[in-house]
C-alpha cells in the first residue's frame, strides 16, 4: 500500500519533505540491491527470496520451540521479503521512497525495514536468548500443603485424580531443583 501511495503521489519527480533535515519522501525505481549492487538480477533475488522463505518455514517446522521475538522476526522478513518480491516479480524493479537526508544512504522502502528489523530481533534472540520459549507454561514452585489459591494441595485432590504421580516435575522451593 505504501508503494502504490508512492508511485500515485511522487511519479511526477516531485520531492515531499517527511522529517526537515532528516528524511523526505523520493521515488526511486531500483533493479538491484541497496547502493546499487546486483543490478538487475531479478531472477537472482527471486530465487533467494523463495530460498529464505522455504528456510524459515523449515526452521519453525524442525525446531518446535520459539520464541516470540523469533517468530515476530521472522514474520517481519517474511514480509518484507514477500513485499518486495512481488515488486520484483510483477515489474522488475522495487519501489523505493524513504530518502535520508543527514547522511548518504541509499533509499528504501517499508519493505526492507520490515527486513531489517526482524533481522536484528531475529539475532538478538540468537546470541542473548529469551527467558521462555514462546506459549510454554510457566512452573510455579510449590510448598507440599501450600498450593495457590484456587489449586487444590496433594491433600485436598479430586478423588481418581493423579497428582501425586503427575509428570511434570514440581520444584523445589529453595533450591529450584525439580524432585519427585
Amino acid at each position: 500500500m505504501t508503494k502504490s501511495l508512492a508511485v500515485l503521489h511522487l511519479s511526477d519527480g516531485h520531492v515531499e519533505p517527511f522529517i526537515p533535515g532528516v528524511m523526505d519522501f523520493r521515488l526511486i525505481y531500483n533493479t538491484g540491491a541497496a547502493w546499487g549492487l546486483f543490478d538487475g538480477a531479478r531472477v537472482f533475488f527471486l530465487v533467494m527470496m523463495v530460498f529464505a522463505l522455504v528456510a524459515m518455514v523449515a526452521y519453525l517446522l524442525y525446531f518446535k520451540r520459539h520464541t516470540a521475538v523469533q517468530v515476530i522476526g521472522l514474520g517481519l522478513i517474511a514480509a518484507g521479503a514477500i513485499g518486495n518480491g512481488i515488486d520484483r516479480a510483477t515489474t522488475g524493479e522495487v519501489v523505493d521512497f524513504l530518502h535520508t537526508l543527514f547522511i548518504s544512504f541509499p533509499s528504501f522502502n517499508i519493505a526492507d525495514s520490515c527486513i531489517t528489523v526482524g533481522v536484528i530481533l531475529f539475532i538478538f534472540v540468537l546470541f542473548f536468548g529469551e527467558p521462555e520459549p514462546w506459549g510454554k507454561r510457566e512452573v510455579v514452585a510449590v510448598e507440599e500443603g501450600n498450593a495457590p489459591v484456587g489449586e487444590p494441595s496433594d491433600s485436598e485432590a479430586p478423588e481418581g485424580s493423579d497428582v501425586e504421580n503427575s509428570e511434570e516435575p514440581r520444584l523445589h522451593p529453595e533450591t529450584d531443583d525439580a524432585r519427585v
